[in-house]
């Protein structure tokens, strides 16, 4: 049983089931071994969950750094690509849902932990876009108000996504884009 395996099952579980409605036992089914083996790995449910959140936040800087900037023309067309895959909800569905629950919804006993972990990784994506937003000359606020409404828009998408067809999301991720786009200058 590899603690990869483990942290796979607990991924579908808690994103399907959330913290709260998972139990243990569950996750052990899933990966196919009896429950008390899941504490060679980790010491508590707790601890599987942080694993697992920090397995997503990664997943989701690598994808966001093997989009390779001299491939696009512009600055414009490599900030749409990172955006269009920040709003990819259909590639891992599983690694998205659970990332949205641990944000919008997250267990009461890691809230705390959960905000500084994202608080880290928001530190590296403003850091990296930040960067990119150099090449057009934008102060500082310009900076900070295109990245506060980048994420807005992906929040507003996560949550848009479930509601709509997808031509419909996808107008209104082509919508969102293009008033990014517009504040670019």
């Amino acid at each position: 049983m590899s603690k990869e395996k483990l942290k796979q099952a607990a991924l579908y579980l808690f994103a399907e089931k959330g913290y709260d409605g998972t139990a243990l036992s569950e996750i052990a089914k899933e990966a196919g071994i009896k429950t008390p083996s899941i504490y060679a790995h980790f010491e508590s449910k707790e601890a599987l969950y942080m694993a697992v959140y920090k397995d997503v936040i990664q997943t989701e800087m690598k994808s966001f750094k093997e989009l390779n900037r001299d491939e696009y023309k512009t600055l414009q067309d490599y900030l749409k690509a990172v955006f269009y895959d920040a709003t990819d909800f259909e590639t891992s569905p599983e690694t998205k849902k659970f990332f949205q629950r641990s944000v919008y919804f997250p267990p009461t006993s890691l809230k705390d932990r959960l905000i500084q972990e994202t608080e880290s990784y928001e530190a590296l994506t403003f850091e990296m876009i930040g960067s990119l937003l150099n090449e057009i000359h934008m102060n500082q606020a310009e900076k900070e108000r295109w990245i506060h409404a980048f994420y807005c828009f992906i929040d507003g998408l996560s949550v848009e996504h479930e509601l709509y067809n997808k031509l419909e999301f996808e107008k209104r991720r082509k919508s969102a884009f293009e008033i990014l786009n517009g504040l670019l200058g």
